[in-house]
């Protein structure tokens, strides 16, 4: 069995998050019983989605949502720390 990648879903995804939102909408789809769109060999939801957007089967209904938060992104910058990120050198 060929294994989807990453890589093969972000061509038709804008970035990872987006991917990442998109596959796990569709995933909660095919477990409440949405038919597959692709032929899913008994692979998990998870798997069958990234094929289905890997295929172009699966998009965006509203892509101009995307814009708003890649704004918000951008708007909260780079300065954001993590924790842990603090200078421990005492």
């Amino acid at each position: 069995m060929a294994r989807v990648t990453v890589e093969d879903a972000l061509k038709n995804a804008r970035n990872r998050f987006a991917l990442v939102i998109l596959s796990g909408q569709r995933t909660r789809q095919i477990l409440k019983g949405s038919q597959p769109l692709v032929d899913n060999r008994d692979n998990k939801p998870v798997v069958t989605s990234l094929r289905e957007i890997a295929a172009g089967k699966v998009r965006y209904s509203q892509p101009e949502l995307l814009d708003k938060v890649e704004e918000q992104a951008r708007q909260i910058g780079d300065d954001m720390g993590f924790i842990g990120d603090e200078d421990d050198s005492e």
